[in-house]
Formats: C-alpha cells, sequence, structure tokens
C-alpha cells in the first residue's frame, strides 16, 4: 500500500558550483574559481516530497515558482521523480527561489541567493487553496505536510486556512515550523520544530528534562497540538500525549485543555552513530513520520521510524533520503524491533526483506551478457564488450528495487583492509559493482613504478571475493563516466572523504563513507618490503 501525501509549501532549487582555487585575482583580494562542474538537488518543500518518494509515496506538492529556467528545470526535475506537479503555479513577478553554493577545493566560499520572500499574492492563496481542495477529492490524500521555509507560500491566512480544511476532511496535517510566531500553526496535527526553533517560539531553552517539559506545554498552549514534539538532534526526538489523547482518537484536538501534569513526555533516544552530514535531515524527520502516520501508524511506531530515518540520512554525504529497506536494516541493527513496535503496520508492508541470492542474480546477468569465459576468476569481469548489455540489465534489476552498490579503487596489492571495506560496502545492498584502474591509470595517478600487480591479475583477486559481484575496468583518472553509467543507489568511498567532495555524487541516490582498518594500506605494505 502507497499512501497519498500532499506536499504544500517553498519550492527551492538548491544549484551547486564545483571547482578549483589556485590564486588571487589581480583585480580585486578574491578568490579566482576554476568551474570544473554544475550539480543541481530538490530543496525545501520538494526535498521533503523526495523523501516521501523514496519511502513510496505517492505524492502530489503544491508552490510556486516563477516564469524562469530555474523553474522549468525545478518542476521537471520533480516530474522525472513521479512527483505530481499539477500544483504548482508560475508567477512572473518573482523568480524561483534558488542557492547556488560556490565550492572551491572542498570548501564553501560563497552561497548566492536569489528569491523573494514576501507574502505571496492573494491571487496565489486562493490557487493552492483551490488545488488542495481539488486534489482532496480527487485523490483520497491521507496527510498533508506544510514545509515552510519562510519563502513567503505559507502566509498566516493560507496557513490556517489549509489547517482547517484537513480538520474539515479528517486528514492529518504536519508542519515544518519557521519563525518565532508559532500560531500561524494552530490547530496542527504536529509541528517539527528542533531545540533552537522550539526555543525562538516559546522563549524557553531545553537544558533539562524540566526545561523539555515546560517548553513542549508551551507549545502546546501556543498551537493547541495533536502532538507537540520536538527534535533533540544527538537526544532523538521527544513527544508528549496525555492520558485522553491519540493520533489514532478523533477527540485528541482537546488536548490544549490539558494541565501540564497531565502530559506524559516520551523521548525516542538516537542510536550513537557517525554523523557525516546534518542537510536536509528536517526534512527528513517530517517525511517519515507523514509517511508513518498517513499509513495509520499510532505516534509511538512513527517517532522510531522518523528517528531511525533521520539517523541514516546523517550517516549520508549531502542531502540525502532514506529507502525503507535502510530504515528497516536500521531497526534490526539496533534491536528496535520490540513488542511496542510488533504490530506497526509499516513492517508489515516491508514485510520479510527479500533475501536476494548473489550467485543468482550473477547466473541470470550472465546469461543476459552470454559470458564464456575459460577462467572461473574472470567470470564477474565485465569487459567493454558487454558493458552496453551489462547496463541494460542492471537497469532492469533496479526495476525490481534491487540496490546497487558501487565503489572504486586501484586495489594492488589486496589486503585485509580492502577485504573488510568491501565486504562493508556489500552489505548495504544487493549487489557490489567495483570500478577498477587500469594499469594506464593507475601509472598516471601514483608514478611509473605502480602498479605493483598487473591489471589481469588484479581483477582475479577481486572477482575471487564472495562479496564483489562485479569488476569494471576503468582507463580515466575519475569514475565518473563509469558511475554516470551505472547510476547506483549507493556509491562507497572510505571515511577519508569526509568534507570533501565524492566524484559522481550526483548520479547516485546516496553516498556511505567506510571507515579504513588501522594500519593497513598499499603504501604501508609497499614501505615494509622495501625496508625488509
Amino acid at each position: 500500500m502507497k499512501p497519498n501525501i500532499l506536499v504544500v509549501g517553498d519550492l527551492i532549487l538548491d544549484h551547486y558550483i564545483w571547482g578549483n582555487c589556485e590564486r588571487i585575482s589581480p583585480e580585486a583580494p578574491v578568490q579566482v574559481v576554476e568551474v570544473k562542474r554544475e550539480s543541481l538537488s530538490l530543496g525545501g518543500a520538494c526535498n521533503v516530497a523526495n523523501n516521501l518518494v523514496s519511502l513510496e509515496s505517492n505524492v502530489w506538492i503544491c508552490g510556486m515558482i516563477g516564469c524562469d529556467e530555474a523553474g522549468e528545470t525545478l518542476k521537471k526535475e520533480l516530474e522525472n521523480r513521479g512527483i505530481h506537479t499539477r500544483g504548482i503555479f508560475h508567477n512572473p513577478a518573482r523568480p524561483t527561489t534558488q542557492k547556488s553554493r560556490l565550492i572551491a577545493s572542498h570548501q564553501q566560499v560563497v552561497r548566492i541567493d536569489r528569491e523573494d520572500k514576501s507574502p505571496i499574492s492573494k491571487e496565489g492563496e486562493a490557487f493552492i487553496l483551490d488545488f488542495v481542495k481539488l486534489v482532496l477529492k480527487e485523490s483520497q490524500i491521507q496527510c498533508i505536510v506544510l514545509s515552510d521555509y519562510q519563502k513567503g507560500v505559507l502566509s498566516v491566512d493560507l496557513t490556517q486556512s489549509l489547517i482547517a480544511l484537513a480538520k474539515v476532511e479528517d486528514i492529518k496535517i504536519l508542519a515544518d515550523p519557521k519563525g518565532k510566531d508559532y500560531r500561524k500553526y494552530k490547530g496542527a496535527t504536529l509541528l517539527t520544530p528542533n531545540k533552537k526553533e522550539a526555543k525562538e517560539a516559546t522563549g524557553i531553552a531545553i537544558t533539562s528534562e524540566d526545561s523539555l517539559r515546560e517548553c513542549i506545554v508551551e507549545l502546546q498552549r501556543l498551537c493547541a497540538l495533536e502532538i507537540p514534539l520536538i527534535t533533540l538532534s544527538e537526544d532523538g526526538i521527544a513527544f508528549a500525549t496525555t492520558a485522553r489523547d491519540s493520533l489514532q482518537s478523533k477527540d485528541s484536538a482537546q488536548t490544549q485543555d490539558s494541565k501540564p501534569h497531565q502530559i506524559k513526555i516520551e523521548r525516542i533516544p538516537t542510536i550513537a552513530r557517525e554523523v557525516f552530514d546534518v542537510t536536509g535531515a528536517g526534512d527528513t524527520v517530517i517525511a517519515s513520520l507523514a509517511y508513518a502516520l498517513a499509513l495509520g501508524e499510532p505516534i509511538l511506531q512513527s517517532v522510531y521510524f522518523a528517528n531511525a530515518a533521520a539517523a541514516v540520512v546523517v550517516s549520508k554525504v549531502g542531502s540525502a533520503t532514506a529507502s525503507k529497506q535502510e530504515i528497516l536494516a536500521y531497526l534490526k541493527r539496533n534491536n528496535l524491533l520490540d513488542s511496542a513496535l510488533a504490530n506497526s503496520q509499516f513492517l508489515k508492508i516491508f514485510g520479510t526483506p527479500l533475501e536476494r541470492d548473489s550467485n543468482a542474480l550473477n547466473a541470470q546477468i550472465s546469461k543476459i551478457l552470454k559470458r564464456q569465459k575459460p577462467n572461473l576468476y574472470w567470470d564477474k569481469w565485465v569487459g567493454a564488450q558487454n558493458l552496453d548489455a551489462f547496463l541494460e540489465s542492471l537497469a532492469q534489476l533496479k526495476k525490481e528495487n534491487l540496490q546497487v552498490i558501487f565503489t572504486n579503487g586501484c586495489f594492488d596489492i589486496l589486503h585485509l583492509g580492502h577485504i573488510d571495506y568491501l565486504h562493508k560496502a556489500r552489505a548495504l545492498g544487493d549487489l557490489l559493482v567495483v570500478g577498477l584502474n587500469s594499469d594506464a591509470s593507475i601509472k598516471r595517478l601514483k608514478g611509473q613504478s605502480r602498479p605493483i600487480n598487473q591489471e589481469h591479475d588484479r581483477i582475479a583477486m577481486l572477482c575471487a571475493l564472495e562479496c564483489v559481484d562485479f569488476v569494471i575496468v576503468f582507463d580515466e583518472d575519475t569514475p565518473l563516466d563509469l558511475i554516470a553509467k551505472i547510476r547506483p543507489n549507493i556509491l562507497v568511498k572510505g571515511a577519508d572523504y569526509q568534507g570533501r567532495e565524492v566524484v559522481g555524487s550526483e548520479f547516485s541516490e546516496a553516498v556511505r563513507l567506510i571507515e579504513f582498518v588501522e594500519g593497513k594500506s598499499t603504501t604501508q605494505l609497499i614501505q615494509k618490503i622495501k625496508e625488509s
């Protein structure tokens, strides 16, 4: 079952300009950046919608763009992800909100914002409200998400009208709030402020359990929420219920009258996990909450689900999403599938995770490629003559929800560090494709004395590893072209890439960084051999 979810809010296009900086301009004391490439990603309400698509929801989006190239690009990106865009209206009087970030030598140099934050016109508000009424009538929407980035779409009047409409239709409505005055969100099902935002709205800093309770009670008083909730970063998510309210109950709207001592505070902790990037984590939280609640989950299970989704996302680089498979794996790995979650419907929808047989997959693709290699160790090698057929087969398997993992390297002298890294990479999905630098590529990167092991030997060694499904040799300095063709679900690199640009990340759904085994490297092995 796919829930139907409507996202209303500020549509943002994130634009990244990547380059190198090696000199200062003679015209002024500023850096000169040599641009290498550019990339685009979805921001604001668009990122919320993208997260919902990753969770396999049917998604409608409603907002405003300008009559410009950025707006058309944004709309096309949404449509390419299967998001319904009929609710996007064009406003010739203002630009599409676009944030351009110039990143040179792995550091953000400047951000350029193109936007108009003034409130949209009454005609614009009427368009949005009319569209929402129409889609609620036509599409059996189970949940509405308000993604407010204070770019002018969600005015006080429009927000209150949407909340009132949701209540009449008995539809849950969630809001990711901004600003200091939360009264415009009054009557929503729940909000998802973080600690800083909650302090700005209530004037109460969260420094203890008592202040947390006080802040939640004040949120309840200000907004008459069914469930007051605060995200606490590394401390998880806290929310409150009373003895008489539940998201399952139609009487829960009365909770604004509850006295502080009646409110029960629940805190769902975050399991310790390495954090690489918190970009977009708030979008993931509200999207996963909306997904779970739309399926009819109680708030406890929904918060567990959202907390796990956020934990998955912050372990990736860049604004990312979490799939249902990744969230389920996190819940299992951290023993969170206890009795409190046993009857959770989203687990029934997950079902028993499909265990894919690597050998069966190899056989299936081998049959399509008609590979008949005399040497068993080379059976996983995809040569240039087979690459197009392999890519076609891989694309078909990805449509069947196969999670394709890609990593690359020289793998010159295979050692424990390599094997540990490849095993961890393979555990992230269903099939691991390894891009292998050719001999010529290694010589350009590491000098004429390398590689130690020639190309055909390195292919054979990698193919002999059970965790490796396929090996593809590339002759360029980087695997960018190969990644663009494969478009893996997850791109894997070593943890030394933290804070650095990962080549090919724009062609992958997610990037994961894996810690190396300390003291194990090809360079160290070569040095040890020389010294012995």
